[in-house]
């Protein structure tokens, strides 16, 4: 399914983030060591806010898996799979902070998604969503010790923008992900067949 051109892709949207764990791990901001008990109760509202959002993901997912066939829908299971991995890997760093697991309460809506192409699209704008609410939890984390975590969570995601990219018909390089995946690029443009 993945030739070697979507092989480099992905190795180059890892690499990238692990570049962004590198630089905001040397970001201010506390470091990876302690914090005051203020710092340590807002990062972990922020983790528990992060937890929300990815629970929130694995429920949508799991609600869309019946819309999806083939190849969608083994797609869309490993991503549900990999959503709930964040999740416990969350769960385990508010652990770390000796804080409870209570994550804010989030919905994602998914209206009329009547063809293939509206339940991928809609995917690719949840995934978009997600990125970009991860990136601005490492900004405001003030300890350093959970942002290398949830930036491999980012690339991740930017990982699974490449696959639905190509599920969408883009072409290979079309799918190519950005210098710096944001959350903020649309899905591909439909054309007639899809």
């Amino acid at each position: 399914m993945r030739g070697p051109l979507v092989r480099r892709a992905l190795l180059l949207v890892l690499a990238a983030g692990l570049a962004a764990t590198a630089l905001t791990a040397c970001g201010g901001g506390g470091g990876g060591g302690t914090t005051g008990t203020a710092e340590r109760e807002r990062d972990a509202k922020l983790l528990n806010d992060l937890l929300g959002r990815q629970l929130a993901v694995v429920e949508t997912y799991q609600r869309l898996l019946p819309r999806l066939h083939g190849a969608d829908l083994e797609m869309a299971q490993q991503f549900r799979a990999q959503e709930q991995e964040h999740a416990d890997a969350t769960t385990k760093t508010l652990r770390g902070f000796a804080a409870e697991a209570e994550p804010g309460e989030e919905t994602i809506e998914a209206s009329e998604l009547t063809t293939r192409a509206d339940a991928l699209e809609f995917l690719y704008e949840m995934e978009n969503a997600t990125i970009d609410f991860e990136l601005s939890t490492v900004g405001r984390l003030s300890a350093g010790s959970p942002r290398p975590l949830i930036a491999s969570m980012v690339a991740n995601q930017a990982q699974r923008l490449v696959l639905l990219r190509q599920a969408l018909g883009a072409k290979k390089l079309e799918a190519i992900p950005s210098a710096f995946e944001t959350g903020e690029l649309p899905a591909p443009e439909r054309t007639n067949g899809r």
